[in-house]
């Protein structure tokens, strides 16, 4: 049988379409989600489901080959006629699937349960789902479990519609500029939904005993989200502060070389992850006079940046050098910037097109910091990128 729409079809699909996540490259945070879902339910598949117009595509999968399928076929287009939990003991018994072609297959789903992904409170726009080849029933602490997931994978997609819409709003915050104290008070407010992860976790791990394996999952998750929470409410307090004032420094006379080492000792792990190439190139001592701790973070942010937008394979290069002027280059072999982007990748939230498509997350701030750091210094900061092959950013410092 195909299941009916959902009375609230044309505002569900616009909630989807508007998180912008259909068709993107995978992600750790809804892949944990489905490994967990399948360890806890004990099941050898796992999904993260979101249901289209057409058809059923799956943004995480644990033992499945398929990367969505036909929403006729779907088991998910009926759970989202609710916010309950809908689980199918065996479906070889139910009328609404005996005669669906993956229940009728070999070795085909006899065992489903799905919970609900709501947004706004309101429209399921798919599931966090299990499915196993013999028919069975989910505990009480099971179930909980898996409606826990599928909050913490509404959140995420929360995010993702927050991020797009706050890059709509600082299109107006260029031309409306007495809006961004509140724009940025509502950004902070905002930016707490990661807590909603944290919590939601806690609250399996304090209702059920899981195996040692399985609560350290839960805990990297949360410690994972508690540090990206504490990155964006830093980088919106410095954000903040620049709106009222300009950042204060604390010179002193310092070595760029030494601090390009530094830098990349703490990128080096996030590199290999990426499997991209590192490398130092400043030579002897770069003497300077600037906030040792500012412009780290702002070689920090640049280094990293080049990391997210550099494929595996990939190399990155950082110099420190002075022609006249002590300076910082940085260079990477990545995606590159296209010239149409280039006068607005240090504005304040801006996120360029290719930041959607590689699913690399931050609300457009890094750029925006490195250039009033550079300012505060009396510096510049010159960037060169062509698309496919790659970004150099040179930032410049007063002589002593």
């Amino acid at each position: 049988m195909k299941a009916p729409l959902p009375a609230d079809e044309h505002a569900r699909l616009a909630a989807l379409h508007e998180a912008n996540v259909l068709d993107t490259a995978p992600e750790e945070d809804f892949d944990d989600i489905a490994l967990l879902a399948s360890e806890i339910c004990g099941t050898p598949m796992g999904l993260v489901s979101l249901v289209d117009e057409n058809r059923q595509w799956f943004k995480a999968k644990v033992g499945v080959d398929l990367d969505e399928t036909r929403r006729e076929l779907s088991f998910c287009a009926y759970a989202i006629h609710g916010h309950e939990l809908l689980e199918v003991p065996d479906a070889t018994v139910d009328r609404r699937f005996a005669d669906n072609p993956y229940v009728q297959a070999e070795e085909g789903i006899r065992f489903y349960a799905g919970a609900p992904v709501v947004l706004d409170g309101t429209h399921a726009v798919g599931t966090v789902c299990v499915v196993d080849r013999v028919p069975r029933e989910l505990s009480d602490a099971q179930r909980r479990a898996l409606r826990s997931l599928a909050r913490h994978a509404a959140v995420q997609l929360e995010l993702r519609r927050f991020a797009r819409h706050a890059g709509d709003v600082a299109d107006r915050l260029r031309q409306l500029d007495r809006m961004k104290d509140s724009f940025l008070a509502t950004v902070s407010h905002e930016l707490r939904t990661p807590l909603s992860t944290i919590r939601g976790y806690l609250e399996m791990l304090l209702e059920s005993d899981f195996d040692q394996e399985t609560s350290r999952r839960f805990l990297s998750v949360m410690q994972r989200n508690s540090d990206r929470l504490l990155r964006l409410i830093d980088e919106l307090l410095l954000v903040a502060r620049l709106t009222e004032e300009s950042i204060e420094l604390e010179p002193a006379e310092l070595d760029l070389a030494e601090l390009v080492h530094q830098v990349i000792a703490a990128c080096r792990p996030l590199a290999e992850h990426k499997e991209v190439g590192l490398h130092d190139r400043s030579g002897g001592p770069v003497p300077a006079r600037g906030d040792g701790k500012r412009l780290a973070q702002a070689l920090n942010h640049l280094v990293v940046n080049a990391i997210k937008f550099t494929g595996a394979g990939g190399e990155i290069t950082i110099d420190a050098t002075t022609d006249g002027e002590p300076q910082l280059i940085i260079t990477d072999t990545g995606v590159g910037i296209p010239s149409d982007d280039l006068p607005h990748v240090f504005d304040r939230f801006y996120r360029c097109p290719s930041a959607e498509v590689m699913a690399v997350q931050g609300p457009g701030l890094g750029l925006a910091i490195v250039k009033s750091i550079i300012d505060a210094h009396h510096g510049s900061v010159h960037l060169d990128s062509k698309p496919g092959v790659g970004t150099t950013v040179r930032l410049t410092l007063p002589r002593r």
